[in-house]
């Protein structure tokens, strides 16, 4: 991934911070579940009780309420004020909510066992700024799991065949712009060294049966690097 200019970086972020504002993304938990049945087994609600974990990008804290039922001390961020609004509603004091960009996290190092981010670092012009911070966080040993769009997949073709070269506004939930960057096995391997990494794609809802191999989700899991 190239280095971006900081003009580039403020774009993204604006451009992040312009579309959720707009339109945030809320919908009652059982929809955002039923919607993505396999997010509870690929998330881990509910292996990381007593465990400090940090949820980068919270949206409106479906996801960050789910480890907080399940016994984790949880703490998350996200850099869009409607999301935050959201998710400190829901919350109601029970996980410490931040305004940060992922790319400049305001935490300590080796605060947290685990941090998850769904959906996020692919919206992000120098993600290996956000994977070295992912990095100082976690402690020694500590885990991480984000998913990110999958570069080869069902959904990718499809979005290309129907709106060509302008298919990056149909994927999110308005045509308001937004960064998108689109990964591979190989790709997060490079990002993510020299932490070694395990994969599972899920989704396809054109073709279940080939979810595993040509999903629209890629969901990487690894430990810090010791």
């Amino acid at each position: 991934m190239r280095e971006q200019s900081q003009e580039g970086r403020l774009q993204s972020s604006e451009q992040a911070i312009a579309h959720w504002d707009k339109t945030p993304l809320n919908v009652p938990v059982d929809q955002r579940y039923a919607t993505y049945p396999w997010l509870r087994e690929a998330a881990e609600f509910e292996k990381h009780a007593g465990e400090r974990v940090l949820e980068i990008g919270c949206g409106a804290g479906a996801d960050l309420e789910q480890f907080v039922l399940a016994g984790a001390i949880a703490s998350a961020v996200d850099i869009t004020p409607a999301h935050l609004e959201l998710a400190r509603e829901r919350l109601k004091g029970r996980a410490e909510i931040r305004q940060a960009d992922a790319t400049a996290l305001p935490f300590l190092d080796s605060s947290f066992d685990y941090v998850y981010s769904h959906g996020v670092l692919h919206h992000i012009e120098q993600p290996r700024k956000v994977v070295e911070e992912m990095f100082r966080v976690l402690r020694p040993g500590g885990r991480f799991n984000v998913m990110v769009y999958a570069k080869y997949s069902v959904e990718t073709l499809a979005l290309l065949v129907k709106h060509g070269h302008k298919w990056k506004l149909h994927v999110e939930n308005s045509l308001d712009p937004v960064h998108i960057d689109l990964y591979s096995r190989r790709s997060l391997r490079r990002l993510f060294h020299p932490a070694a990494l395990t994969f599972k794609k899920y989704e396809c809802a054109r073709a279940p049966f080939l979810a595993r191999q040509l999903g629209w989700f890629l969901v990487a899991k690894g430990e810090k690097p010791r």
